[in-house]
Order: structure tokens, then sequence, then C-alpha cells
């Protein structure tokens, strides 16, 4: 079964595959409900008192963003954080010392929640998510059943370990939940720092100045999204069919093309490509804006409500920034939207 976390990221990306009865991997590990003993968490006060902004937390290994509309909880015994979602789901973040007793033993267990199997520990291979302004990497897993029953839970994680500690980012909830979120799970993941890292500061949200313009098509309707996007859309089909756009700047390269495809090829349950050469891989054009890389997907399977889905991307790199745009959602009305949303992407200009 193959498996993207995330999180690439994402980035998320090389898509980590391992034959398993029921289970593709992304990549996930330890998290915040540890079940054997583990050393103490990092004090859960320490990221509050070095708030610089709404979801900024700053431990002293790690700074972190979480987007301003996650509500932040009590960490409780063994996290440094936690936080509500507003659609659902929950994200946790703690620290263990050491490797936290290990990469395998940690998605074995995490498995052994959801009901999976356990796997060999030469299988247990994580996606990398290269952090920024660092040589360290995280690494990402997706534990989510194939074809999941309608309240079958999941787990998206990050797990970036460190020279002395570990620390996990978990994201858990019901598997449909965690489908349509996993971008947003990656734009939090991305905004990890190494502290004292020449960019140590959280990642900033369109809000803190990062200003696009682009010039959505007669049919799509703007709409709020998430924090972290310049720019949402949503688009409404026949028989209650619908896609969203959303047009997201990260900071610094976040992971090459053949990453972040893998990785949304990977939310399609599409097998990862091997090579930047493959031709499914996509197409470089100019714009005003700069270069931009196109690609599409569609599932080959039902994967959302029954149906199938479709994915167009593009990835435009400018300096110390890297825009994703994105129009995911029903198949025939993505596929029927895609001259537009290439279009759309041409459209970009910056003030």
């Amino acid at each position: 079964m193959r498996r993207f976390l995330l999180l690439a990221p994402l980035s998320f990306c090389l898509i980590c595959s391992c034959k398993d009865d029921e289970i593709r991997t992304y990549k996930v590990a330890s998290d915040s409900t540890a079940e054997s003993p583990a050393p103490p968490a990092a004090d859960p006060a320490d990221a509050a008192s070095k708030q610089e902004a709404p979801g900024a937390a700053q431990t002293d290994s790690i700074v972190w963003q979480a987007p301003k509309d996650w509500k932040q909880e009590a960490a409780g015994q063994f996290l440094t954080a936690a936080y509500a979602l507003p659609g659902g789901g929950r994200v946790t973040v703690s620290k263990l010392g050491g490797d936290g007793g290990g990469l395998a033993a940690n998605v074995n267990r995490w498995r052994g929640q959801l009901g999976f199997k356990p796997l060999d520990d030469k299988d247990v291979v994580g996606q990398p998510l290269k952090i920024t302004d660092s040589d360290e990497e995280m690494l990402l897993f997706n534990l989510t059943s194939e074809n999941p029953p309608a309240d079958a839970q999941g787990i998206l994680a990050g797990v970036l370990p460190l020279k002395t500690e570990s620390w996990y980012f978990k994201f858990s909830g019901p598997v449909d939940l965690l489908r349509k979120s996993e971008d947003l799970f990656m734009e939090f993941l991305r905004s990890v720092r190494i502290a004292g890292s020449r960019k140590s500061a959280p990642a900033t949200t369109p809000s803190g100045g990062k200003k696009i313009h682009v010039t959505a098509p007669d049919g799509w309707t703007a709409s709020e999204g998430s924090s972290m996007r310049a720019a949402s859309y949503g688009i409404a089909g026949p028989d209650g069919t619908s896609a969203d756009v959303s047009v997201i700047p990260l900071p610094g390269d976040s992971g090459s093309v053949l990453d972040n495809v893998n990785r949304w090829r990977a939310q399609l349950q599409l097998a990862p490509l091997a090579s930047a050469d493959d031709p499914a891989l996509g197409k470089k054009e100019q714009c005003p804006a700069g270069e931009i890389f196109i690609s599409h997907m569609t599932s080959t399977e039902p994967v959302t409500d029954g149906k199938k889905a479709a994915i167009g991307t593009a990835i435009l790199k400018r300096p110390d920034m890297t825009w994703f745009f994105k129009i995911t959602g029903e198949a025939t009305l993505v596929q029927a939207n895609l001259e537009k949303f290439e279009t759309f992407v041409r459209s970009t200009t910056f003030p």
C-alpha cells in the first residue's frame, strides 16, 4: 500500500510505499498520548510564554506557526501544544528525549490504535520534508485506509528527529476530514523552524504582507478559506458537487516539484512517480509572474463521498517564497475547470 506527510511536504512528496492489508502510508510518528514511559515533554507554558503573534509558538528547540483559526487547548501532561480545528479533528505537538523509542515503534503503536497490523522496521519509511534554513528533515506519515467506512479514523503526522530529542506533530480525526484538511496540516508543518536558525521566526500568513493579484473567472465565488491562504474560491457544480481553489504562499523553496506532485498523487491514492523526467509529472511554462509548473491528476477509484476526485496544481517559485495554486474536488467538475484554472494562474501579478 502506498503512503505519503503530509504534510511533501509538504513538499509532502516522496511517497513511501509499503505493502499492507489496508493502509497506505504517508508517514507519521509519535504524538501526544504516549502509551509507554517517556521522558518529560517540553513545558507547555514555554510555548505560550513566547507567543509573538496569534498561533506563533516557540520552544528552546523549534518554532512553529499555527493557523489563527485553530483553537489552542490545554496541552496535557505529555504534550507541548494542542489545537482543535474549526472543521473538526485535533492537532498535537509533543517531544520525547532521544529517538523517542524508535520510529517503527511509534508508527506501529499508532497503527495498533487504528486496528492495522504492525510493519517490519524496514517498511517504516517516512516521506522527507526539509526544514527551511536548516539541514534537518521531518518525516511525514499518512495512516488512513484506502476505502474506509464513514466513521473510520486516521492519522497524519510529521516526525522531526533532532540530536537529543524527537518532535511529533499529529493530526487525528475521521479519514474524510484528514483528506480534506491535509494541505492545511502541511502548511502548518512547513512553518516549523529550528530555533536560532537564520530565519527562526514562524512563517507569516498572507496578512503579514504577502500580496498577490489574480483574476478569477466567471462562476468562481470568493471564499474565506483558511488563514494561510492569499486567495480562496469555491466552485459549485451540478448534483451538489463542488471544487475548491486555493492560493498559498510558503517561505523558502518548499520542496521539489516531484515531491509536491507525489504528495498530491497520494491524496488521490495514486502511485508515486519515480522520476522528475516522467511525462505524467506535468509541464513548465512562462507567465508574467515567472516560470510555473502545472500538473493535473485524477483518481482511478472513488476517494471522497463515493466519487472520483481530481487535482490541478501550479507551482510558482520566487525569491524566498513559493506560491502553490490548487484546484481540487469532484473529478468531472475539476476537469471542466482546468482550462479556467490555468488561465487564472497565468493572470498572476505581484504589486
